[in-house]
């Protein structure tokens, strides 16, 4: 029987070679987190990226950042035949990390769980990379940019989220603050005083407060950068540029060698997703980008 014909342009990679691919993408890593943390605007134009692949891990997009510069939206080979799109012929694949589980029973329970044993890399491609349908958060943009107030529609969005959640929104005097949350009363009060602009941000920052921050010990100052992290990512992600403000608080986060802002990073990440996520439900039930396959 004649063996099958072997795909044409395909090279199979030894357990040696993958395991470089692997060690270059960390060393790559390892780079990129000493440039974005002593640097504020590039710190800034990381969040600005992590908006538009939300489902992506910070980490994975400083890789393609690295790569790829001017990368507008990254999806896997699949992902981009399942949105009605084909990639270029001839394009180079960037590649991210995903992470290697071993299944195997608990000593104690006996129960099966996951653990992470290594790394490998995965291929995915930019959509300047690619060609065909438009995506529907294209279109959906530029109904938003074009037909709506962005503040005002990202504030009305995540007040109904707050209310879903019987967290009550309040506009009301914030005792001097832009705005606050009364853990105790699971209550969001937003000065009336704020800009539109501003309103909608302090919003988004107090929303995060009260689905991270009810019952968490952690720090002030990891719970204020979280928070103010996420309000960029979301209010970014739907079109507000919140930058002005949001990045004061940048300017003392390089002292630790950038430990900080990586640690924080990860709940910035995963909260904006979640909240992302949840706003395009409830803005018309949207379609959401696949997960990728469990990247780093």
């Amino acid at each position: 029987m004649p063996k099958p014909a072997k795909k044409k342009g395909f090279i199979k990679k030894t357990v040696e070679e993958k395991k470089q691919e692997v060690e270059q993408l960390l060393q790559m890593l390892d780079a990129g987190v000493k440039e974005f943390v002593g640097n504020p605007e590039k710190f800034k134009a990381l969040l600005e990226m992590q908006a538009m692949f939300y489902n992506y891990s910070i980490r994975n997009v400083m890789l393609v950042m690295k790569q790829y510069p001017n990368a507008s939206y990254i999806a896997s080979f699949k992902r981009w035949k399942e949105l009605n799109r084909s990639v270029k012929k001839g394009e180079k694949a960037l590649r991210i990390l995903a992470p290697r589980i071993k299944r195997e029973d608990d000593e104690v329970t006996g129960e099966e769980k996951s653990k992470v044993v290594g790394f490998v890399t995965c291929p995915v491609f930019d959509l300047s990379q690619t060609e065909g349908e438009p995506l529907p958060i294209e279109k959906y943009r530029l109904a938003l940019d074009g037909e709506s107030d962005e503040a005002e529609q990202i504030f009305a969005w995540v007040k109904t989220l707050a209310e879903e959640d019987d967290c009550s929104v309040s506009i009301a005097s914030a005792n001097g603050a832009n705005g606050y949350y009364a853990p105790a009363l699971h209550q969001i009060v937003i000065d009336p005083k704020l800009s539109v602009n501003h309103r909608a941000k302090t919003m988004v920052h107090e929303y995060v407060h009260s689905q991270l921050h009810r019952y968490d010990k952690s720090s002030a100052e990891e719970r204020e950068c979280v928070a103010e992290g996420v309000a960029f990512i979301v209010c970014s992600y739907f079109g507000l540029d919140t930058s002005e403000y949001s990045f004061e608080y940048v300017k003392g986060w390089s002292s630790d060698g950038g430990q900080t802002l990586m640690k924080y990073a990860s709940s910035m990440q995963k909260a904006a997703n979640t909240i992302i996520q949840d706003v395009e439900r409830i803005a018309g039930g949207l379609p959401t980008p696949a997960p990728l396959e469990q990247a780093v």
